[in-house]
């Protein structure tokens, strides 16, 4: 009785990760598209220099869902893969920028800080679980998007918005 009692409680800390990085996914899969809206969209005196920043940024975050997908898997959970699936998932709220950089800034500065809240989130599940591999993924990807979060701040510096 006591295994099949310890058993249960890893199950349900595993299901706590899985759960944790399907809510990564969806933001990764969102933050990624709207990286690249913006890469494709933006327009103004500094357009080569916004389209090369939002490229580089989604680039970073698409490499993460391959990897954040295969964790869920090893967990023995499927990942979700259809866009309403993600659109269900995902905390990032939407945001019509036009082709204004300074508003895709500020987009991607917000869609950006939920994001390091869900990795957050994710390590925390993932670290409590014994699931050391995932939470050390989580801890790469949190110095990632703080890095994106100083830059996306220092391009806002000085405009009122941080």
């Amino acid at each position: 009785m006591g295994m099949e009692y310890m058993i249960d409680l890893k199950e349900g800390a595993k299901r706590e990760v899985a759960e944790a990085l399907a809510e990564v996914l969806a933001n990764a899969v969102n933050l990624s598209f709207k990286a690249q809206g913006h890469h494709w969209n933006v327009k103004g005196m500094l357009f080569s220099q916004f389209h090369d920043f939002f490229g580089t940024i989604y680039e970073d975050v698409y490499g993460m869902i391959d990897e954040t997908a295969e964790n869920m898997l090893k967990l023995g959970f499927n990942a979700p893969h259809r866009l309403v699936e993600f659109a269900r998932l995902t905390s990032i709220e939407d945001m019509d920028c036009g082709c204004d950089a300074k508003a895709m800034l500020i987009d991607l500065l917000q869609a950006n800080t939920v994001m390091i809240q869900s990795i957050n989130d994710c390590f925390k599940a993932a670290d409590a679980a014994d699931e050391q591999g995932i939470a050390d993924f989580m801890a790469s990807r949190d110095g990632m998007h703080k890095k994106w979060d100083w830059q996306l701040r220092s391009y806002l510096f000085n405009t009122g918005v941080v």
